[in-house]
């Protein structure tokens, strides 16, 4: 079987090329992809050569874990997906001549049925941006019970604008700031503070019981810690090489330090209820989208681009 799959066959080399996909298994279904969404973390790092520390990553390889489409077939022993369901498919381990890594960017995936996630109507032009939503919820899961607490939400990019949103679903006072007035009218808060002219010591009114880390500079966790009551939270929804930080901010405060990885299924599955209950909106975030032809031009955005948050492909 065949498919188009976007390939970095080396570090700083993109391609879209044809790729031969394994025949799929009896509990399998195989999707044909609509539409995609480029992960400006994860992907940019494998595009530079940063490959994780696993002896089965290595060029070529097709990136992407951020996938929605259509079911076109289902193997004998799948019982709760059908063919014409539309799912968000989180990568696909389905190649015999590359890597996957994760495998998302793809015109044809195959899944075992049980890990894809059918969308409940979601648009399938929303539904890459699942895997995002799932990553900010469970970052703020991580902070436990949040309505009625204030919490400050530090870097509006795509996963700090999820998280402001989330948090405001679950009843939080959300303090959204940025340097970028663009991202701050676009976000979800009810006080939105612009530190591009002033330090956030100076613009925070009072201080906050919560913060959520979502700039990917460990030097604003001190940022946070000062902006916190004593014995407050910081959520760490960034990935940092190394960790720099003054330890006496957090010290003075007792603060506690809540590192957050990536979704869980559970994670995705509670993102998929709330976005499918509108308590949270998808659209704006998933505004930019580029007909698969022209990837190299959607990578360069994504990758350079820092006024758009989240680039979609559209496969078909």
């Amino acid at each position: 079987m065949k498919a188009r799959a976007v390939v970095f066959a080396e570090a700083g080399q993109i391609e879209l090329r044809d790729v031969d996909l394994r025949d799929p298994a009896a509990d399998e279904v195989v999707v044909d992809t609509r539409f995609s969404s480029i992960s400006s973390g994860t992907e940019r790092l494998l595009f530079q050569g940063k490959l994780p520390l696993l002896p089965h990553f290595r060029y070529p390889l097709v990136p992407g874990y951020e996938a929605a489409g259509l079911v076109v077939s289902v193997g004998d022993e799948v019982r709760d997906v059908a063919v014409g369901d539309e799912v968000f498919v989180g990568g696909s381990m389905c190649y015999t001549d590359v890597v996957a890594a994760f495998g998302g960017q793809s015109s044809r995936l195959v899944k075992r049925a049980a890990q894809v996630v059918p969308l409940k109507g979601i648009l399938l032009a929303h539904a890459p941006l699942l895997a995002l939503a799932a990553t900010a919820l469970h970052g703020v899961r991580r902070l436990g019970e949040v309505a009625g607490k204030r919490v400050a939400v530090l870097g509006l990019g795509a996963v700090g604008q999820l998280a402001a949103a989330f948090l405001v679903a679950d009843g939080a006072e959300v303090i959204a700031i940025d340097r970028s007035a663009d991202r701050l009218a676009s976000a979800a808060g009810s006080e939105k503070l612009d530190v591009s002219s002033a330090p956030l010591d100076e613009l925070l009114t009072k201080p906050v019981a919560y913060a959520i880390e979502a700039t990917g500079s460990s030097k604003e966790i001190a940022t946070c810690a000062r902006a916190l009551e004593p014995g407050g939270k910081i959520v760490l929804l960034s990935y940092y090489d190394t960790l720099t930080t003054p330890f006496s901010d957090l010290f003075l405060k007792e603060a506690t330090l809540l590192p957050s990885r990536e979704w869980a299924p559970a994670d995705l599955l509670a993102a998929r209820d709330i976005v499918a209950s509108e308590a949270v909106d998808l659209r704006a975030l998933a505004a930019h989208v580029v007909p698969i032809d022209r990837y190299e031009s959607a990578y360069r955005t994504a990758f350079d681009d820092p006024s758009i948050l989240k680039v979609v492909l559209q496969w078909a």
